[in-house]
């Protein structure tokens, strides 16, 4: 069964969002995951964040290496001072 990452979040610093995905896609990569959905979310009931991105891994195992890894816990650093919302 697949196993996902979802963020879900606001932009706080628009100057610097476009840092990550250039971070981030080799290391979804180096974990054998894919970017799903990145986009801009519209709501239609209720209030959100406007903005998700999914990842897809093999697993639930797969998703939650990728995701206790070194490498994702420097990209959080860096996503907790640009968005803020949750994984």
């Amino acid at each position: 069964m697949s196993g996902y990452i979802i963020y879900h979040y606001n932009i706080i610093d628009k100057t610097r969002i476009n840092e990550l995905g250039p971070l981030s896609l080799p290391v979804i990569e180096k974990y054998h995951g894919q970017l799903v959905v990145g986009s801009g979310v519209k709501v239609l009931e209720g209030s959100t964040y406007t903005n998700m991105v999914i990842y897809k891994f093999k697993s639930m195992q797969a998703a939650k290496i990728f995701y206790e890894s070194e490498e994702s816990r420097e990209l959080s650093k860096l996503r907790n001072k640009i968005t803020e919302g949750f994984v």
